[in-house]
Order: C-alpha cells, then sequence, then structure tokens
C-alpha cells in the first residue's frame, strides 16, 4: 500500500504544524492500470493479502490490502500453568485507495482506512480500540509552474475496556476524538532549484475525554460520564525553498496557528 515514506527530524517545513520533534510522511501509492494483480502471505499468526488492477483501464483503479491474526488457536494450546489459557487477541485492518484521472490536469484519490485490535491476556478485563479514516483528494494542475493539491477527512480514533465477569460489578470505560479536516497545498515552481509551497488548513475535533457506565442490567456501576470538548485549529503557511549546490539547500518557513477552544 506504501508508494513512499519520508522521516524529517528537528528541521520540519512549514506545512506541518502542531509537530514537536519529527514528522513521518506517509504516501500511498496507485493500484495497477492496466491488469488484475493480488499477493497474499501466511503465517501461524497472521495473515494478509492484497489485490489491486483498473475499474477504467489507464483512468480509474483500486488497490486493496487487509491484515488479520488468528493467534486465538495458539493461546488455547498452551499448558495451564502458563496462565495465558483462556486469553484471547485478535486484530485486523483493511486499506482502499481508488485513483481516478478526470484529464491531464485532474486527478481525484480516495483513501479509506480502517483497523481494530481487541486483546484479554490472562485477565477479567478485555481491552480495545479502533482507528477510522475516510479522504478525498483532488489534484489540479492549473500550468507548469503552478500545482495545487485539495484535500477533506474524517477520522475517529476510540478506546475502551470492559469487564463482565462479575455481573454486580460490570462495567465499560471508554473515550474517543474524532477529527474533520481540510487542507489546500499549492507549490510554485519559479525554477529547476527554487520552489515556493503555501497553503491553508482546518481541523475541527470532537472529544468525549472520558466514560465509566455500567454494563448489563444487573450492574450496580454509577455511571460517570465527562462533558464532551469541541475546538478548531486552523493554520496558514508559506515555505521558500533554494537549492544552492547539489549538496546545499536553505528552506525558509513562516506559518500561522490559531486555536479556537468551542
Amino acid at each position: 500500500m506504501v508508494k513512499d515514506v519520508e522521516l524529517y527530524k528537528s528541521s520540519i517545513p512549514s506545512r506541518f504544524g502542531g509537530r514537536l520533534s519529527s514528522v513521518l510522511d506517509v504516501n500511498s501509492r496507485d493500484g495497477n492500470t492496466k491488469k488484475i494483480t493480488g499477493k497474499a502471505g501466511i503465517g501461524l499468526l497472521t495473515g494478509r493479502m492484497s489485490v489491486e488492477g483498473p475499474i477504467i483501464k489507464d483512468k480509474t483503479s483500486f488497490i486493496l490490502g487487509g491484515r488479520s491474526t488468528y493467534s486465538n488457536w495458539l493461546l488455547k494450546m498452551l499448558p495451564d500453568d502458563a496462565g495465558y489459557k483462556n486469553s484471547k487477541a485478535s486484530f485486523y485492518d483493511v486499506n482502499l485507495r481508488l485513483s481516478h484521472q478526470i484529464n491531464e490536469k485532474n486527478n481525484l484519490y480516495l483513501t479509506g482506512y480502517l483497523s481494530d485490535d481487541n486483546s484479554n491476556l490472562s485477565s477479567d478485563t478485555t481491552y480495545a480500540y479502533s482507528n477510522k479514516n475516510l479522504s478525498m483528494k483532488w489534484k489540479h494542475i492549473f500550468s507548469n509552474k503552478l500545482t495545487a493539491v485539495f484535500v477533506g477527512g474524517f477520522s475517529r480514533y476510540q478506546y475502551d475496556n470492559q469487564s463482565d465477569v462479575n455481573p454486580v460489578n460490570a462495567y465499560k470505560m471508554a473515550f474517543d476524538i474524532q477529527q474533520a479536516n481540510f487542507k489546500s497545498d499549492f507549490n510554485y515552481y519559479l525554477s529547476s532549484k527554487h520552489t515556493i509551497d503555501f497553503g491553508l488548513s482546518t481541523t475541527r475535533y470532537n472529544l468525549h475525554p472520558g466514560s465509566f457506565q455500567p454494563l448489563g442490567s444487573k450492574s450496580l456501576v454509577k455511571p460517570d460520564v465527562l462533558a464532551a470538548e469541541q475546538a478548531y485549529e486552523s493554520a496558514a503557511y508559506i515555505g521558500d525553498r533554494f537549492d544552492l549546490t547539489s549538496n546545499l539547500s536553505l528552506d525558509l518557513g513562516l506559518r500561522y496557528s490559531m486555536f479556537n477552544y468551542l
């Protein structure tokens, strides 16, 4: 699923905001536009599979990949004195990317991600967390010097742990955070050695800090739910990169960020 990965340490470009020490920039690759291909792998504990190909040849493509575990069979085979015989552990994740070329100057990309983890290792408590992410990207070429990328997306992270071994004390404790974001990035190529980039971004946060609630009709646990919180984080930036020589470049950037608590 991954096209390339770039790690920024200490010197971070102005288009990345809210980062203290480093940025890991991961880009997804497009699916095969010529033919259907796929690959799979299987091991003692996990398996993986991916398939890709054209929807409209040379115009629209897809790539779909997934991973999962089937480790419970091994946990059940452990000896009793190991303490893990009644444990369970599972995870899966799914990636999807659709790419469509409208014309020579316009491309659309749809990317989705879903993951879920659930475990109970020699305990009466089950721990679970999940991630959901969906984004749409539009890449437009204004001229041979100016290009732009517009991205809108939504993501949700959720965590909870629960226990129902004792029905009277059965509980579920959880929290989650949702983000809706939009950003626009422009690149202006003055020359092969001089590039200016600028853009705008905004993110809306919806946070449920925590809840502790009864699980089941017999539970006597007293509910305790923290109030939801909301905020906006917006920013504008401009950056200038100039290659002095083949071994030395100069990167200048300015970013203005604003946080609004709702």
